[in-house]
């Protein structure tokens, strides 16, 4: 993520901006080879690592409770609905959070 943010903040990993006085025919909008590489390779690490970790993480939680005692296998399954619960609702709002931003902030 810190990739990603790097590669749309600092003005060296974006392309030009263009400007409005010129006819825009002639600016250069196109980003370098870098900076497309760059903003990729940011793409395909945050995938790589999401992937990774979110399953374990959901495994490596069901695997603390005991099957074999009843009281914990009904809290195993307690928290498989509080997990799922808690990853869709915090996508839910950060993606309304990150809209609003957007919208109103810029």
């Amino acid at each position: 993520m810190c990739l990603l943010t790097l590669a749309v903040s600092l003005p060296t990993r974006r392309p030009p901006s263009c400007d409005k006085s010129v006819n825009e025919l002639d600016c250069d909008k196109w980003a370098s080879k870098f900076q497309v590489g760059f903003f990729y390779c940011a793409l395909y690490i945050t995938a790589l690592g999401t992937g990774g970790t979110k399953p374990n993480i959901f495994t490596m939680g069901a695997d603390q409770f005991d099957d074999f005692e009843p009281k914990e296998r009904a809290q195993k399954l307690s928290f498989f609905n509080w997990w799922m619960f808690s990853i869709f609702y915090g996508a839910l709002f950060s993606n309304t959070f990150s809209i609003y931003i957007q919208d109103n902030v810029g």
